[in-house]
């Protein structure tokens, strides 16, 4: 069954601390239902944060709200990006040794083109491992 905190709204008594004057201007409520076993994570979580559950849902629903989204990289501009910084860095780097010839920059366009997919999916799969990581935290 739920708990008396996440049912009952309280009246504010003298005993509430100056610090709190934000919960007693809060009018609104939200109810919802959840199963015995959703309940029981959301009370340890609550419980493991040191919080009654009503104020763990009110904080974790608006940082939800509020937390900056993650834009979704697209892979196949991701891939050209990268490929034209190889093509860039590699012509570069052999146009300070002298002057270019035709086959040289087929090879190193050859090389880019080669290369671009493999390091775009390297680079999407570590920063979907470091928003992860940075979830669970």
């Amino acid at each position: 069954m739920a708990s008396p905190d996440s049912n009952l709204q309280q009246a504010p008594t003298s005993e509430t601390p100056a610090s709190t004057t934000s919960e007693l201007s809060r009018s609104k409520s939200i109810a919802t239902r959840l199963t015995e076993g959703e309940l029981a994570e959301v009370e340890a979580a609550a419980s493991q944060a040191g919080k009654k559950v009503a104020e763990w849902l009110r904080d974790t629903a608006l940082a939800a709200i509020r937390a900056p989204r993650e834009v979704p990289t697209d892979a196949v501009l991701l891939a050209e990006i990268i490929g034209i910084r190889s093509l860039m860095v590699n012509l570069f780097a052999q146009a300070s040794k002298g002057p270019l010839t035709a086959e040289d920059i087929h090879k190193m366009r050859a090389y880019a083109d080669s290369i671009k997919d493999q390091k775009a999916a390297e680079n999407l799969s570590q920063r979907r491992s470091k928003s992860t990581g940075n979830r669970e935290v």
